[in-house]
């Protein structure tokens, strides 16, 4: 039997057997799982049962104008409930859970009814507060209307005693002024009989003159008379004929007969004067009594109005307790106030609209008492019915969760009865059938083994196998076999690589010294072409001077040489000698240039420098090469940069990059007269940073006019340069690029960045040079 065959039998009966398991905790899983999903439903009913219960009674003790959101939510968790019940009918089994659902349906179904009875009725008794609030706002209207009135009364009857009292006041004044007269005319009557003053007035400054003193008293209190009888409409009479006897001159001879018409006239005003007075009298004590009892209606009707404020404020602290005993005291009260209001000496209008509000509050709170009682039934009612819902919620959570105990322990009975099994059937099987496989794969896993010790060497068993085992043994017998052929080819092309490899090294050999012998004539190309012109105009220079010389030795020894003659003479050899000195003094600088193409100072040793200051040194020499002002070098370095290597050859690197940069990117290309090259200014940035392990980065930006493209690949040429004309040999960037070559380094041209352009230098060293190359 195949392997494929034996482990599908040993793994056949353990699926079986999980498939039976599989199937049974599927059925015991599910029946778990409703169970478990009607206790969450019956958690359900109970906590929706108590959230109406608390938004019931949120409704019920909130103000009418915020019930709204409270109803809405007593709904809601009503229905929930219902809606919950419903779902767990379906998952209820038949018998007791079912009977106990079905108990709390009808329940949740009266609770539901009486819910609605409810909200009908608070509604109604919302709107019988409404109306007992207007009759309220009435009666308090109606009671400050009657105050107000008797405000305006009392008023009245105040201004009326204010004006008797002026006319008492009036009164007085016009008898003490009548006294005052009569007395007046009795002393100076009593002058004229005695000739003299008896009883001088008390004004009076001496005793002498009495009668003309008593005299000018009388004119003066006939004048206060007259003021006073103006004042009074009544006695207009009076006032006439007092005034006619003012008009009467008054002294000793006129008195005897003005006197009595004065008394007179004092007489009929007394007698007038006492009896005003009494009239006067009696009408103030009759505006006082008035005053008084309008007084105490006015105080009755603050009294009332305080008594309908107070029993409002009593009923709407029974409707919040919702206390029917205490709004029956209240309807009680009510009736003795309309009593009171009843027996007050009102406005009629006033009083039997008060009446009508008061009987209409009362009317309404009685029907209000009523609903309030019905209301706390059915409140009762309801109460019993949640926690019927609740009792039985709690009960079928206890059923539930029963059954899902249930289930999950006949699952957990079932699940290791099935792995016993299983485990023990799965064991047995292989076993068996692991013996008829190690076996085998033992043997061919020896033979394995030599084989990768020795191809060569070792004999595969099992081949006539006819199993999966018998396969892989083949299988390895012709690896080993092919592998054997395989290592067979690979020496043999081996060998020709070999071969190969060393024809190739020779040719390279031959290209490298090819390419040597190229770049040396080109080299000794250059230097000859440099080196040709200087050399070509000193070797004129001294043809000339051999010509000249013997002409000017033989005119001096014949005595024909003229002052002019030797004066041209010293002129051209004045020039030619400077010509022959700027052109010897251009070689050797050449023959210096030349020969730093392969500097490699012996004298310089290796040592551990500063970068920063190694640069900072480099640009302070290059200072003479261009005026101060002209352009700007900038040294960005991070202090304690710290290299291991050559530093006359770094300080050589940069300084001919800044002279490169300063000589070509600034240069106009063009000439005044008179004054040279002309140059633009600018700014030379040398930058100096890590740029990995090991490696530091050197950069030299300007921004000038940058590289033309066409001439980027020919910049490290020797003897290439384009200002040839200003006397430049072409040789500062190669000398850069040898330089940085030995010293084991790259240098590449980047472009800028930014929009200014120009040419950026970039050259990477290591940190630490080990040996200089030769060039």
């Amino acid at each position: 039997m195949r392997i494929s065959y034996r482990i599908a039998t040993v793994g056949g009966l353990p699926v079986v057997i999980a498939a039976l398991i599989a199937v049974s905790a599927w059925i015991l899983l599910e029946r778990a799982g409703r169970s478990r999903e009607a206790a969450v439903l019956a958690g359900t009913v109970y906590r929706e049962m108590i959230a109406a219960t608390a938004a019931r009674n949120d409704f019920i003790h909130s103000a009418p104008e915020s019930r709204l959101p409270h109803e809405v939510t007593f709904r809601r968790a009503t229905h929930g409930a219902r809606a919950a019940l419903d779902a767990l009918g379906g998952l209820a089994d038949q018998g007791i859970q079912a009977d106990a659902v079905e108990t709390a349906r009808r329940a949740s179904d009266r609770h539901a009814a009486r819910l609605e009875e409810l909200v009908e009725a608070i509604t109604v008794s919302d709107a019988r507060a409404r109306g007992m609030a207007e009759q309220e706002t009435r009666l308090l209207a109606l009671a400050e209307q009657a105050r107000q009135r008797q405000h305006a009364a009392n008023a009245a009857l105040v201004a009326s005693l204010a004006e008797s009292d002026r006319r008492m006041r009036a009164g007085r004044d016009l008898v003490d002024g009548l006294h005052a007269l009569r007395e007046a005319l009795l002393n100076a009557r009593l002058a004229v009989l005695d000739g003299a003053a008896i009883v001088e007035p008390p004004d009076s400054p001496s005793r002498s003159g009495g009668l003309a003193l008593w005299l000018d008293r009388v004119e003066r209190t006939a004048d206060g008379l007259a003021a006073a009888l103006a004042a009074d409409t009544a006695h207009g009479a009076a006032l006439d004929e007092l005034t006619r006897l003012r008009a009467e001159r008054l002294d000793r001879t006129t008195l005897p007969e003005l006197a009595p018409r004065y008394d007179a006239l004092a007489g009929r005003l007394l007698e007038a004067a006492n009896a005003g007075h009494g009239a006067v009298q009696d009408e103030v004590a009759e505006l006082l009594r008035r005053t008084m009892s309008a007084h105490a209606m006015e105080q009755e009707t603050q009294t009332l109005a305080m008594t309908a404020l107070t029993l409002s404020g009593r009923t709407l602290r029974a409707l919040e307790r919702r206390d029917s005993r205490s709004l029956r005291d209240v309807v009680t009260d009510s009736g003795r106030l309309r009593d009171r209001v009843s027996g007050l000496p009102i406005s009629p209008l006033i009083q039997d609209g008060m009446m009508a509000a008061i009987t209409a509050w009362r009317d309404g709170l009685e029907r209000t008492t009523d609903g309030l009682a019905r209301q706390n039934g059915a409140i009762a009612a309801m109460d019993m019915d949640a926690a019927a819902v609740m009792s039985t919620a709690r009960r079928l959570n206890d059923l539930f969760q029963d059954s899902a105990v249930g289930s999950a322990d006949l699952l957990r009975s079932t699940l290791l009865i099935g792995a016993t099994v299983g485990l023990l059937f799965a064991a047995s099987a292989a076993l068996l059938v692991a013996g008829g496989i190690t076996r085998p794969l033992r043997r061919l896993q020896n033979a394995t083994r030599r084989l990768a010790r020795d191809p060569r060497d070792g004999l595969v068993t099992d081949l006539e196998r006819r199993d999966e085992l018998g396969d892989m043994a083949r299988a390895v017998h012709h690896f080993a076999a092919e592998i054997t052929r395989r290592e067979d080819e690979l020496r043999r092309a081996k060998e020709q690589a070999d071969s190969t490899l060393a024809e190739l090294r020779r040719t390279q050999a031959h290209l490298v010294q090819a390419e040597k012998l190229a770049a040396l004539g080109q080299v000794v190309a250059g230097v000859a072409h440099e080196i040709n012109t200087p050399l070509g105009i000193t070797l004129t220079t001294s043809t000339l001077i051999s010509e000249r010389v013997p002409k000017m030795k033989h005119l001096l020894e014949s005595g024909h040489l003229r002052r002019r003659e030797l004066e041209r003479f010293l002129t051209d050899m004045g020039d030619v000698s400077e010509l022959l000195v700027n052109n010897t003094v251009r070689a050797a600088e050449l023959v210096q240039r030349f020969k730093e193409l392969a500097v490699d100072p012996a004298g310089e040793t290796r040592r551990r420098f500063d970068l920063r200051l190694c640069l900072m040194q480099a640009v302070e020499a290059l200072g003479p090469f261009w005026e101060p002002g002209e352009h700007r070098i900038v040294v960005d370095c991070p202090p304690g940069l710290m290299m291991d290597g050559y530093p006359q050859a770094i300080a050589q690197i940069v300084s001919h990059l800044l002279l490169n940069a300063v000589n070509h990117a600034f240069a106009a290309g063009a000439e005044d007269a008179g004054q040279g090259e002309v140059r633009q200014r600018g700014t030379v940035t040398v930058c100096a940073g890590k740029a990995a392990a090991g490696v530091v980065e050197l950069a030299v930006t300007d921004d000038g006019r940058g590289i033309p493209p066409e001439l980027r690949t020919r910049i490290f040429d020797p003897f290439f340069t384009t200002r040839r004309d200003r006397g430049h040999a072409g040789l500062g960037l190669h000398i850069v690029h040898n330089t940085v070559n030995q010293l084991g380094g790259t240098i590449a041209l980047e472009d800028a960045e930014g929009e200014a352009g120009g040419a950026r230098f970039v050259v990477r060293l290591p940190s630490a040079t080990r040996v200089k190359k030769s060039a």
